[in-house]
Order: C-alpha cells, then sequence, then structure tokens
C-alpha cells in the first residue's frame, strides 16, 4: 500500500521531471473487494483490498492532484436499465 501511494503522488522515479502533472485513479467498489488503478507512463498499477475501512483511508489520503473516477460495477448498471 506504501508504493502505491508514493506512485500516486509523483514519486514514481527519483530524478524524474518534479513537473505536477495530473493523474487519474479509477476506483471500483464491489461487494468483497475494492480496486484502485493508477495509469503510470508505462504500466497500470491496481491496488486491490478487501478491507473497507483500508480502501476508506486510501481514498481520503489522496491529494487534490489525482482526479478520481467510481466505476460502477455491470451489475449495478444492468439494474437499473431493468427499472
Amino acid at each position: 500500500m506504501k508504493h502505491f501511494l508514493n506512485l500516486a503522488k509523483g514519486e514514481e522515479k527519483k530524478g524524474a521531471n518534479t513537473q505536477a502533472s495530473k493523474k487519474t485513479m479509477y476506483v471500483k467498489v464491489s461487494k468483497n473487494i475494492t480496486k484502485f488503478k493508477l495509469r503510470g507512463k508505462k504500466y497500470l498499477y491496481t491496488f486491490k483490498t478487501t478491507d473497507k475501512d483500508m480502501a476508506q483511508k486510501l481514498q481520503h489520503s489522496l491529494q487534490a492532484t489525482v482526479n478520481k473516477v467510481d466505476i460502477k460495477s455491470k451489475k449495478d448498471s444492468r439494474n437499473k436499465k431493468k427499472k
């Protein structure tokens, strides 16, 4: 988790360009698991947790430089269409 937070803060590489860039973090919440996905220059970093308290702390600890996008599960969108 500590490594993932450092990536989100922009400490991807030492000596890298220190210019602040907007990053986007995708958050997908399902029944049992919460996934955080962060797009890096080369890789897509994913952090998964089943602990709801840890997921909530991680969401609150992210800086304002990270855009947060909530992804709805497919089951939720299907249920809304039927109603």
